[in-house]
């Protein structure tokens, strides 16, 4: 079955097929199934080793019940980590993936740069890619945070978009990003949209 993500700019309502069942892509499968931190330097054997190579940062979903991990709704990868203040995290060269409720692979996202904040936030930044299926879009910032009452997520920029996908050629102002709904809200939309028949 298609996943199907909603894009809504002010009057405009668009149905986007935007990947089939198969993830989309081996490193997030990998990132659900090998074995997760409890910390992002949890394997660090002292405080003088400030930058680390090739380091893992998730975010993860409230636990259904105590004793149970919550699913990751949120993984990064990063080539190179500084460890900066008051829990956070300073990275280049990352993929990161957002992942739906279901443990779907929504959207992957490629950026030279960002920081992380434990439980809080990510920030990737810098020629930023994000793919969701078929769509592609580039920006030069978003952010992914998560509500203070432990609910789910959700990432947002307020920097252009441009978006570029077989049936849309589109430049917004900004952008909201919902997976569990599998929705995308722009704001200040141009563009072309080309309507045509599908078969299900």
């Amino acid at each position: 079955m298609n996943t199907r993500f909603i894009l809504l700019a002010s009057a405009l309502v668009v149905l986007l097929i935007v990947g089939c069942g198969r993830p989309a892509s081996e490193p997030g499968r990998e990132a659900v199934e090998r074995p997760e931190p409890a910390s992002p330097v949890a394997e660090q054997s002292g405080l003088d080793a400030m930058t680390m190579q090739g380091i893992d940062l998730y975010m993860h979903r409230s636990a259904p019940r105590e004793g149970v991990p919550g699913r990751p709704e949120l993984w990064v990868r990063a080539d190179s980590l500084t460890i900066g203040e008051r829990n956070t995290y300073l990275f280049e060269n990352a993929r990161a993936v957002i992942y739906g409720r279901d443990d779907t692979e929504e959207v992957i996202i490629q950026a030279l740069r960002g920081d992380f904040e434990q439980d809080a936030r990510a920030i990737l930044e810098g020629d930023v890619h994000l793919t969701a299926g078929t769509l592609q879009m580039r920006l030069s910032d978003i952010e992914w945070t998560r509500p203070d009452d432990g609910s789910v997520g959700a990432a947002h920029s307020d920097s252009p978009v441009i978006i570029d996908d077989p049936d849309l050629q589109l430049n917004a102002a900004g952008l909201r990003l919902y997976p569990d709904t599998r929705e995308f809200e722009l704001t200040d939309v141009s563009g072309v949209v080309r309507f045509v028949e599908r078969t299900l």
